[in-house]
């Protein structure tokens, strides 16, 4: 009867959740002398609505987490392991030996870094239709869908549609990769550096497409980023990776008032955060909290007069 109990427990979802990961470990090469432990014993938690930050250093078990997210890589569970380990994003449970990776393929999109490298369709059209025509979806669904990821994207239908995607421009290429994802309405999106390769503009302007992507078509986003103005501007959560371990999950107020933590990491504070330190040590009075470039401009017109501008 115990057993009985443990099962019925060990499905029950979380509604609140997108991604429910507890007590996940991934040995790379197990049993070999290049075997790496990439997670141990990770347990995290998205919520619904989430725009959440991955950060660490170079080999901490970021692309490894998020590879899981989606079963790129697949729980493992041989020699035991993994034996009570929870893997469940969108309701899917990534545990069993057969998930529905069809279903999960439809909620989960995934941004790779460089995007546009995967472009391969005769036009753009095509390629941002794989995704929907691969859920069996009909003609007229898929035509509208695809004009709808295209406009969303900042790009002109009538314009790219019929062009080869390799005549675009670097910008248009990534974002008629992006197009493709969002074509297929996915609940969860998942970035991996996003923004890698682009000069300041289109960082801004890329970032500026998912914050809206998230209040318009997909309520929960996962992005993984060195980037910590990146992150201070659109995350509302920030898990901090190390050595395969979960160091902490922090909102991004609290994480970038962890100095030595961030330089432990070897990454490198916020722009706005780093200049409110400098100043708050030069004597000029601002507020801790400022994380981004507006923030810190708006307190300081409040502090010292001006309107900001």
């Amino acid at each position: 009867m115990r057993d009985k109990v443990k099962r019925t427990e060990a499905v029950v979802a979380d509604p609140d959740a997108a991604i429910e990961i507890k007590n996940l470990t991934y040995v790379y090469n197990p049993r070999t002398p290049f075997e790496k432990k990439a997670l141990d014993g990770v347990s995290l938690t998205v919520r619904r609505g989430d725009f959440f930050g991955v950060i660490g250093q170079t080999g901490s078990g970021k692309s490894t987490l998020i590879s899981h997210m989606n079963a790129l890589t697949r729980v493992q569970k041989k020699r035991g392991m993994n034996a009570d380990a929870t893997v469940r994003v969108c309701g899917i449970d990534l545990t069993v030996k057969k998930p529905d990776l069809g279903l999960l393929r439809g909620k989960v999109g995934m941004v790779f870094q460089y995007p546009e490298y995967q472009l391969f369709a005769d036009t753009v059209a095509d390629d941002v239709a794989f995704g929907p025509k691969n859920l069996g979806l009909s003609a007229e669904e898929t035509d509208e869908r695809v004009r709808a990821a295209i406009r969303l994207v900042g790009l002109d239908y009538s314009e790219i549609a019929d062009r080869s995607p390799f005549e675009l421009s670097g910008g248009q290429k990534r974002r008629a990769a992006i197009a493709g994802v969002l074509a297929m309405r996915p609940e969860l999106l998942i970035l991996d550096e996003p923004t890698a390769g682009l000069d300041p503009e289109g960082k801004r302007e890329l970032l500026a497409l998912f914050r809206d992507v998230q209040s318009t078509t997909c309520p929960t986003i996962v992005m993984v980023s060195h980037n910590m103005d990146e992150v201070a501007e659109c995350c509302n959560k920030v898990a901090v990776l190390g050595e395969g371990h979960i160091l902490g999950v922090f909102a991004p107020e609290q994480l970038f008032s962890e100095r030595e933590l961030i330089r432990s990491l070897g990454l490198e504070l916020p722009a706005a955060v780093e200049l409110s330190y400098y100043l708050s040590e030069h004597g000029v009075s601002v507020r801790p909290d400022c994380l981004t470039e507006r923030e810190l401009i708006d307190a300081l017109a409040a502090s010292y007069g001006g309107d900001g501008k």
